[in-house]
């Protein structure tokens, strides 16, 4: 896990102390800690040649909601949905916490078949002491060949069946007091529907400058133990048995644009594949294990006098979302 923590520094010398000050209002910590994070986003291609790309926005912040102030995708005739203006911005997940759906915002952009490449921008507004705003722009997502999977379609006919076989019986009440005992075998049929798990066994995915993580964490209440093959582009194959109730997890070095596909056994022909992109501030000389800071902007940091000045570092990290018939990929 790329594990990153608030940074501080202080500098202080005998003279200048108001000089200093100014400087560290100057910089303009919180503006550079508080901003939306836009994860890379996934690409499918509909039956009608349209394809659509999944976003997730995720909030720098572990103890503030945001709120959503704009939101501008490209090509300018696609669509968005899931994301708003006045939309509130969910709390980061704590780092070793797995990260749920409620922690993030999952929009999804819809384009034409003309179309080759999408963006989205993203623009937030925290409040602390004052008001802090922030805008963050995509990279392009290119269009893919993957197939978008068809969308569920519900069975609510299934519960409309039952009524009409109470009232076949109010005719025949004096003749056949059996008949009532032969109804309530009728929903003891349907109790095997809710039986079913409320969730899914999901691929876990987290990266670093140097690692990939790679696993699956399998509800409680699901029916089997699920084995998963993880075979990258490299070469390097490791496979792990996801037991119920327990998140399994294996890491492969880091190597930009690495696939990594997940075969779980059992559900062959269901197979999900991410590909491994080298964070932008791992160019900057943040690998591993070394906790980054933000460069200073503005005066260099030696000349601050007599204040001091807080910068938080807050990492990014990719967060994917294929979901199949009973295998979900997530981060």
């Amino acid at each position: 896990m790329n594990l990153k923590f608030p940074l501080r520094r202080t500098a202080a010398v005998a003279a200048g102390a108001l000089i200093g000050l100014s400087g560290v209002v100057a910089l303009a910590g919180p503006a550079s800690a508080h901003h939306p994070e836009i994860l890379s986003g996934t690409s499918c291609v509909n039956k009608d040649g349209s394809w659509e790309v999944t976003w997730t926005i995720e909030n720098s912040e572990y103890d503030l909601v945001g709120k959503i102030t704009a939101v501008e995708v490209t090509p300018a005739g696609s669509t968005i949905d899931g994301i708003a203006p006045e939309d509130s911005l969910p709390r980061r997940a704590r780092e070793g916490s797995p990260r749920r759906a409620e922690d993030v915002i999952t929009a999804v952009q819809t384009l034409g078949a003309a179309d080759t490449a999408a963006t989205i921008q993203v623009s937030a507004e925290w409040q602390r002491d004052k008001t802090i705003t922030s805008t963050r722009t995509s990279n392009p997502i290119q269009k893919s060949d993957e197939v978008c999977k068809p969308k569920p379609t519900g069975t609510p006919s299934a519960p409309t069946d039952q009524p009409s076989t109470p009232t076949d019986q109010p005719s025949t009440p004096t003749d056949n007091p059996s008949t009532p005992t032969d109804n309530p075998s009728t929903p003891t049929d349907n109790p095997s529907t809710p039986a079913k798990p409320t969730k899914e066994p999901e691929f876990v995915y987290d990266e670093t400058c140097d690692t990939v993580t790679v696993g699956i964490t399998v509800p409680k209440d699901w029916e089997e133990d699920i084995t998963v093959d993880f075979v990258t582009s490299e070469g390097d194959k490791k496979t792990v048995i996801g037991k119920r109730g327990e998140t399994t997890t294996v890491e492969f070095p880091a190597v930009d644009g690495m696939k990594i596909t997940a075969t779980p056994k059992g559900y062959e022909g269901e197979d999900a594949t991410i590909t491994y992109e080298q964070p932008e501030d791992c160019n900057a000389g943040s690998g591993g294990g070394e906790e980054p800071s933000l460069p200073l902007t503005g005066a260099a940091a030696g000349s601050i006098a007599g204040g001091a000045a807080v910068l938080l570092a807050v990492g990014a990290g990719l967060f994917f979302m294929a979901r199949r018939r009973k295998v979900k990929f997530t981060a």
